[in-house]
């Protein structure tokens, strides 16, 4: 549907358009909404009787894409007019061209549109009848997006503790620990709320997420619950061991796996432990490239052929015991086994191969004689009922719903006991506690259909159902991708924006509606976090919810393997094969309609068919080991998303810069160098992701203001005649981080007040870089009133200045108006004598000092001054009072500060992190040596004048102290370490170049300790009492 809203609004910016423009467009857009309506029924009535209904569903959503991609290239071709005619006269012939050019347009296509719409009217109302011979002839239950979306993070696991103890005891690792602490060890990301009473393991993880946050599933043991393990005693008589886990998709064979790869024990066990992802491609150098990734240095030359990766990982493992864990095997020969084993034999003695896989054949061909597979089945009735109404109910007690834990039982005793069932269908049951919802769910007819082996799970089926009809796009558009993808949450979110598939709401962002999108697929458990990647922002689908998505989208999504069999007009499209399988394709007719295209393997030919592609909006040649992109794609009006990341091209065609519609261009990680001055003329542009050196050659290009959709600009360098800082006034849609270099350029307050920074409310961090700045004392006053009118907008939350050559800070640095500041940093700001600025505010906060009215910066975690040689004092701002919430306080070479309130840095209650060095000047009498808070982490001290006389007193109060690096401080004269709260806290030690210190202390260094360095301390007499 964005087509037709971009060509109304098209329409609309003409001041009158054609009424015969706007008739045909509304019944369009109308005949196209009731259809995606219609669709969804369609879905519905798959459920009751799919020979029947399949064939129409399939027609119908062709006929709908066929009439969007009709609006959408007459919406292109209007957007090239406009901007084509951007340069001309702006007058009253100007805007009669227009209007004659939209008449030629809406005459030109009045045909095809009403072609389209009829085509439409009469797919549907075939679609219609046979829906109401059916009995589906009402509307199903419409599901509404929530307003707010919860994630749930908490962690739980059910069981498994007897096969890991199992497992555990054939890996050679000793069970010491008692049952009770043993039960806490164990834990998984199952996106559930407060633990059970009983039954219940619950912990804290260590390492690796576990597979019920990445691949759903819980792990629970009961006597039947497994095969029980045989144990060879023969085990590790010195060849590698290999050990099978199998059974049916969503059991929790990954949750198994994992619990035993984060125990401490095991890790303690072994001196290497390897994590691959294998899935349905047994691709032998990918895995044996992450094999030696894991156990060489990470940027480990990755370039040589598989014999000489095989060679090298045979020469790491030779000096380790290894642990490797190979997830979620499908397909595999004995030969390629054989082949890929060859290098792992050489691990040293006690070394062990564990292997998940749904095949019990795979398990027995890989597993070694000393070691049978392990089977895992269903969870037992009781436990599987505590963890379906923990999914179900979450955060309510279910006892306050009698009525619903009894239909709750009756679904529940449909799952066959599978984890990820009952996670995936507790969660769409609680997504509405009605007895209406439950009944419709638990009296649908995917459950009287016969399941057979391989067939998605109904209540996977159901779970897709049950989306929002805009969620429904989304979610089987990433069928697509290959199974265990890392799906990055900002690159989903702009390619389904880029497809259309995310619907504007009110005044929000695009990309804000889809992470919302994201969010609530991610809450039913269809997206959950990658185990791979636990603290970033990137997900996973679980094997059997990518199935789902394959089914659901069986007939617009295809990953092809084989060129020569595709016979269908797909709309999306990945392709797995060569880059000489893609030069002998001859059925390119097929591509006309596509919509998207990403290349699973590594384009390293020249494509002659993309100008075939007439209808893509997505294409990804990311890893492209083409130095130039082939000039067919200059072809491509309607592309929105250009995916050319990690790729060796180096310069993109001039006439690339033409393709109007383009929103995104992603060039990270690739070999990029430069961009050409026609980019302003994507006027479309929402993200551009470039290398460093293109993003600096970006920030050079004039009318770069002329992008004033661009969301992300990590460079602007302020230049005469171009580059004015004025090109930033309408770019006020920049989010993240903006960096303004050669601000010395900027010759007076009126001329920086151009850029409007206040405007830009997105943007989180604001750099202002002067670079080389200036030492004339006669450019102060200029240099005062150009950060002036350098404000930023009030949500600002980390402030950089760089090489600033005034000597006052400006009137809007002040608690009051950057009031979300979170992080401050300056940086060689040599003339800056004070940080505090006299401000009016009501109601006011903090002290008062010489009639100075101050409020607290209640946000400031992290302060940052290095290099600022002009500050004296910090009194009255480097205090509790003024920054109550300061968590870091760095202070390096700012060599004439004298004063700082460290008799007061006890009142930094969260403070953990203190550095100071080279501020040689800093004066400490008696009354204010330094007295810091116990909450202290790390203490670094170096060359700081009469600080030192605080030493060790400043060491009483710190208990939670795990490093202490003192550095020249040669006034120290012992560090009693014996003595300190901390002793048995801290981790690392170094002292250097104190040359009084002649103690400390009589016990010598605390065993704690893992990383000692003491070098120049000549009065220091035999330290190292205790073996570390």
């Amino acid at each position: 549907m964005d087509a037709v809203r971009g060509i109304l609004s098209f329409g609309v910016s003409m001041g009158q358009a054609p009424t015969e423009l706007q008739n045909e467009l509304h019944q369009l857009e109308t005949k196209l909404l009731t259809a995606r309506v219609l669709i969804s029924r369609c879905e519905w009535g798959m459920v009751k009787n799919k020979d029947l209904v399949e064939a129409l569903l399939v027609k119908l959503k062709y006929t709908a894409y066929d009439a969007e991609d009709l609006l959408r290239e007459f919406h292109d071709r209007a957007l090239r007019q406009e901007i084509e005619d951007a340069g001309r006269s702006r007058t009253g012939q100007f805007i009669s061209s227009s209007l004659s050019i939209a008449k030629h347009l809406v005459h030109a296509s009045d045909k095809r549109i009403r072609t389209a719409q009829g085509k439409l009217n009469m797919v549907m109302a075939e679609v219609e009848e046979v829906l109401r011979s059916i009995g589906l002839d009402r509307v199903e239950p419409v599901q509404v997006m929530p307003t707010t979306t919860e994630i749930i993070t908490a962690s739980q696991v059910f069981g498994r503790d007897t096969e890991r103890d199992q497992v555990m005891e054939i890996l050679g690792v000793t069970l010491t620990i008692d049952r009770a602490d043993e039960m806490n060890q164990v834990i998984t990301q199952l996106g559930l709320g407060v633990p059970f009473a009983t039954g219940t393991l619950a912990g804290s993880s260590k390492g690796m997420s576990t597979e019920a946050a990445g691949h759903g599933g819980v792990a629970t043991s009961t006597p039947n619950s497994a095969k029980r393990l045989k144990v060879n005693s023969s085990s590790f008589t010195g060849d590698v061991s290999v050990l099978p886990i199998f059974g049916i998709g969503g059991m929790g064979k990954t949750t198994l796996a994992q619990l035993i790869y984060n125990d401490e024990r095991v890790r303690a066990h072994f001196t290497a432990t390897i994590w691959v992802c294998v899935s349905d491609l047994f691709d032998i150098e990918r895995m044996t490239k992450e094999m030696v990734k894991t156990v060489s240095e990470p940027n480990f030359d990755s370039s040589c052929n598989l014999g000489g990766l095989q060679a090298r990982l045979k020469e790491k493992l030779k000096s380790h015991k290894f642990l490797l864990v190979l997830d979620d095997i499908w397909q595999i020969t004995k030969q390629q086994w054989e082949f890929f084993y060859a290098p792992l034999r050489h691990g040293l003695e006690g070394s062990m191969i564990l292997v998940t896989t749904r095949h019990e054949n795979i398990a027995h061909l890989v597993s070694t004689s000393n070691c049978n597979p392990v089977q895992l089945q269903g969870l037992p009735d009781d436990i599987f009922w505590e963890f379906f109404k923990r999914c179900a109910f979450d955060k309510v007690e279910p006892e306050s719903y009698p009525h619903l834990q009894e239909i709750g039982r009756r679904i529940a005793s449909r799952l066959c006991g599978t984890p990820l069932a009952a996670k995936t269908l507790g969660r769409l049951l609680n997504t509405n506690l009605t007895k209406q919802h439950w009944m419709n769910i638990n009296n649908s007819e995917l459950w009287e259909q016969e399941q057979k082996e391989g067939e998605i799970l109904p209540a996977l089926r159901l779970s897709y159902l049950y989306l929002p009809v805009e969620l429904r796009r989304c979610f089987a558009f990433c069928s697509i991708f290959p199974k265990d993808y890392s799906f990055k949450r900002h690159e989903i979110v702009n390619i389904w924006v880029a497809e259309g598939f995310v619907a504007p709401l009110g005044s929000m962002h695009l990309e804000d509606v889809g992470i919302r999108y994201l969010d609530e697929l991610r809450s039913r458990c269809l997206f959950q976090t990658d185990p791979k990647f636990p603290n970033k922002d990137t997900y996973v689908m679980h094997d059997l919810i990518h199935d789902t998505a394959q089914y659901v989208s069986i007939h617009e999504c295809f990953s092809v393997k084989d060129l020569s069999g595709m016979t269908n007009k797909p709309r999306h499209m990945s392709v797995e094969v060569d880059g000489k399988s893609l030069s002998t394709m001859t059925n390119i007719q097929n591509l006309n309609k596509l919509r998207s295209l990403r290349f699973g393997a590594k384009l390293d030919i020249q494509i002659t068919w993309f100008s075939h592609l007439s209808n893509i909006l997505f294409l990804s040649l990311e890893g492209c080991k083409l130095k130039c992109l082939p000039q067919s794609i200059c072809e491509l009006n309607s592309l929105r998303y250009l995916d050319i990341s990690k790729s060796d091209i180096e310069q993109l065609p001039a006439k690339l810069w033409c393709l109007y519609s383009l929103q995104v261009v992603d060039a990270s990680n690739s070999c990029l160098r430069t961009v050409h001055q026609d980019v302003t003329k994507l006027i479309n542009l929402r993200q551009l992701a470039l290398p460093a050196k293109a993003s600096i050659a970006l920030s050079n290009v004039p009318g770069l203001g002329k992008l004033s959709c661009l969301q992300n600009l990590s460079y602007f360098t302020v230049g005469r005649p171009k580059g004015a800082i004025g090109e930033l006034k309408g770019m006020n849609q920049l989010r993240g981080t903006l960096c303004i270099k050669s601000v010395y350029m900027v010759k007076s307050k009126e001329e920086a007040a151009e850029a409007r920074l206040v405007d830009k409310k997105f943007l989180e961090e604001l750099d202002l870089n002067w670079e080389r700045g200036t030492r004339n004392v006669e450019r102060r006053p200029i240099e005062n009133e150009v950060i002036e009118g350098l404000c930023p907008n009030e949500r600002i939350e980390c402030l950089k200045l760089h090489g600033f050559g005034g000597d006052r800070l400006p009137s809007w640095f002040n608690p009051k108006h950057l009031q979300n500041l979170r992080s401050l940093e300056l940086s060689h700001c040599v003339y800056v004598e004070t940080l505090s600025v006299p401000h009016f505010a009501g109601g006011a906060q903090g002290g008062c000092s010489n009639g100075i009215v101050s409020r607290a910066f209640t946000h400031i975690t992290c302060i940052s001054l290095v290099r600022c040689s002009g500050l004296k004092n910090l009194d009255q701002f480097l205090s509790p009072k003024n920054l109550p919430s300061v968590e870091s306080i760095l202070l390096e070479s700012c060599f004439n500060l004298e004063s700082i309130p460290a008799h007061t840095f006890v009142g930094f209650v969260h403070l953990r992190d203190l550095r100071l060095s080279y501020c040689t000047s800093l004066v400490c009498p008696q009354a204010r040596e330094m007295v810091l808070p116990p909450s202290l982490q790390r203490l670094c001290i170096e060359s700081c004048g009469q600080l030192e006389r605080s030493f060790p007193s400043c060491l009483e109060e710190l208990t939670s102290l795990t490093v202490l690096d003192l550095t020249r401080c040669d006034n120290i004269e012992s560090i009693p370490l014996d003595s300190i709260p901390c002793r048995n806290m801290l981790k690392f030690l170094s002292l250097n170049s104190c040359k009084k210190l002649s103690s400390i202390g009589g016990s010598g260094i605390p065993s704690s300790i893992e990383y000692v360095s003491i070098r120049d301390c000549p009065k220091l007499v035999n330290p190292c009492k205790t073996t570390i």
